[in-house]
This record gives structure tokens, C-alpha cells and sequence, in this order.
């Protein structure tokens, strides 16, 4: 008996988590374009709409560059796979497949080289 109630507890436990999990995320998704809903002709919410995508890409750069270890490729696949990617941004201008084709260049080089 004592199992039966400890099962429906912990059922219970991670059907509440998961709500709660949800009701959090939608609130962090969605509070935003409420709170925010009269300052579209801001100068600095406009600033930082150009500023965003540049700056989360050179902070993932240095984030996948940290663990590199720099006395055996000397970084030549993760600096290939950057370049590579800058390259197929600047072409294409699109982010994703800029991204893609870095992870795809960096992937391959692994394998071959």
C-alpha cells in the first residue's frame, strides 16, 4: 500500500513540475511583448534589436573556443569552422546556415583530417 501511494505521489509531483515548468516558460516568452507593448520607438529597445545577434554570436565563438586544446591542432579545425561560417554568412546572409555550414566545415575536418 504504501508503494501504491508513494507512485500516485511522485506522478502527481512531476505532472505539478511539468505545469509549472510550462506556466514559467510561457510567462518568460510572452510577458515581455506585454510589458513592453508601448516602447516599440525605443531608442534603446531598437539598439539593442541590432546589438543582440552579434554579441550572442561572439559570446557562442568564445564559449566553443574555452575547452580547445591549443598544443595539438593549434585550433585549426575550430578556426576553419569559424571562418567558414563568417564566409557563408557574409555570402548568403543567413545565420542559420551560416551556422550550419561552420558546425558541418568543422565536423568534417574532424573526420578527414
Amino acid at each position: 500500500m504504501d508503494i501504491q501511494v508513494s507512485e500516485d505521489l511522485s506522478n502527481l509531483y512531476v505532472i505539478w513540475a511539468i505545469l509549472a515548468a510550462s506556466i514559467g516558460t510561457a510567462l518568460t516568452r510572452f510577458l515581455p511583448f506585454f510589458v513592453f507593448k508601448g516602447a516599440t520607438k525605443s531608442p534603446l529597445l531598437n539598439y539593442l534589436q541590432e546589438t543582440m545577434p552579434l554579441l550572442i554570436m561572439t559570446l557562442l565563438v568564445f564559449f566553443s573556443l574555452k575547452d580547445t586544446n591549443w598544443s595539438e591542432t593549434y585550433g585549426f579545425y575550430e578556426i576553419g569552422g569559424i571562418a567558414c561560417a563568417i564566409i557563408c554568412f557574409v555570402v548568403s546572409k543567413n545565420s542559420v546556415s551560416s551556422i550550419f555550414a561552420g558546425i558541418i566545415f568543422y565536423i568534417f575536418a574532424l573526420k578527414i583530417f
